[in-house]
């Protein structure tokens, strides 16, 4: 399978912990998958794809997701699966169990704490 982001040997900004700079920026690019990072930091537990959706979208919104219109909440489904988790599943952040929708965290998620608290929107 082939990655979209620079290998080791790619960046001179790698970290010993095999993530160059490069890749731990691209992650943070995204505000969804900084939410789920972020989530995952707070919970320190394996979510479901729809416990992270629900959070996202009440965020988002400010609102409870029972007062959203479901095409908000299927959007943010379909990035999140789709885009989103894989991503940070191939560079090893979290493994994404997609039959059962369940996304557990790596020890590589502890190591993106500090930038994810830099790129954090306030």
């Amino acid at each position: 399978m082939s990655t979209d982001f620079p290998t080791e040997q790619d960046s001179s900004s790698s970290r010993s912990d095999g993530l160059s700079h490069d890749v731990i920026f691209t992650l943070l690019s995204q505000r969804h998958r900084r939410a789920v990072l972020d989530l995952l930091l707070a919970q320190d537990r394996t979510l479901t794809l729809r416990d992270l959706r629900n959070e996202i979208v009440e965020r988002e919104h400010s609102t409870e997701i029972t007062e959203l219109d479901d095409e908000q909440a299927k959007q943010t489904m379909v990035s999140l699966h789709h885009v989103h988790i894989p991503k940070l599943a191939e560079a090893d952040i979290v493994t994404y169990d997609q039959d059962r929708m369940i996304v557990e965290p790596t020890e590589k998620l502890e190591q993106m704490e500090s930038f994810l608290s830099c790129a954090s929107e306030t």
